[in-house]
């Protein structure tokens, strides 16, 4: 049923593709107001509406972006997010050929154009490269840690994962075939910003790797699932959030100060939540006046 679809919508296409999972707390007016500046006007933007109506109608809010309502998953886990993600992937490569696609945090924001040319050339030069993101090093430079991913995954493919005998089977033959092409257990992007090739998300798609329930109870990020299933499909993952890289992305909070982040050129960042003592609605609004600025020039 997947390949009938996904030959018959295939025709038509767009530069990049947009995925914003979004929820109640999310400043996702905001968030889209920055995608739309900056992103090539070849492009689909798609926000999992997560908000339970905590922003009104965001289909009429903002023009040009596709709502879909979240894909059925049990809440308080990561692999329910996967879910709804990997939906939002299967809406898309069901109608478009997207060269990229870029999954974004709702408490992301692009803060300069120019990304779509910057990760074509990235793939362009890495051929094996289906994914790219924070990875192996930091915004700092320094070396990230994928040892508590390790042990999770060790976890729910071990004896303890007995408790969901159907997730630790799938998951026990998805880190096989990784593990052929050369993963390193637990390696993954920050799920807050990163960018599939049409070629390995075409992969992802055409192999069934975007429809697996049985994810659902999993306590891995979806980033790192997602990750995980790219890597064992044969594509590589490649860094693209390192010092001098497009990306500034942490987990918790802002990597630099946001005016630091203009100054550099980075294109995304990651979370407006806070930075030092500045609040969300302060780098919002930083940001935003650039993005005013942008615009007069």
């Amino acid at each position: 049923m997947h390949l009938l679809c996904y030959c018959v919508y295939m025709p038509f296409p767009v530069r990049i593709a947009v995925i914003i999972p979004a929820g109640p707390r999310d400043d996702i007016l905001d968030t889209l107001a920055s995608v739309r500046q900056y992103t090539d006007s070849s492009r689909v933007i798609v926000v999992i509406d997560d908000t339970s109506g905590a922003h009104g109608d965001l289909a009429a809010l903002s023009p040009g972006v596709t709502v879909l309502p979240p894909a059925a998953a049990r809440p308080g886990t990561w692999g329910g997010l996967w879910i709804k993600v990997a939906a939002a992937y299967r809406w898309v490569l069901e109608r478009y050929r997207p060269g990229l696609i870029l999954r974004l945090d709702a408490d992301a924001l692009m803060l300069g154009p120019g990304l779509e040319t910057v990760a074509e050339e990235a793939f362009a030069r890495l051929p094996q490269a289906g994914l790219l993101g924070s990875y192996r090093t930091g915004p700092d430079g320094g070396p990230r840690d994928f040892s508590p991913v390790a042990r999770q995954l060790r976890a729910e493919t071990g004896p303890a994962g007995l408790r969901h005998p159907r997730l630790r089977a799938g998951l026990r033959g998805v880190l096989a075939a990784a593990r052929e092409h050369g993963y390193t257990d637990g390696e993954h992007v920050l799920g807050c910003g990163y960018l599939h090739s049409f070629a390995a998300a075409g992969a992802l798609y055409r192999g069934g790797w975007l429809d697996l329930p049985w994810l659902e109870p999993s306590r891995l990020g979806d980033d790192q699932i997602m990750s995980l299933l790219t890597v064992a499909t044969g594509y590589q993952i490649a860094d693209f959030g390192g010092p001098t890289d497009p990306l500034a992305l942490k987990w918790r909070g802002l990597p630099a100060h946001p005016d630091r982040l203009i100054e550099t050129g980075k294109l995304i960042t990651h979370s407006v939540r806070s930075w030092e003592s500045l609040t969300e609605r302060q780098i919002r609004d930083i940001f935003a006046a650039a993005r005013t600025s942008s615009r007069s020039r």
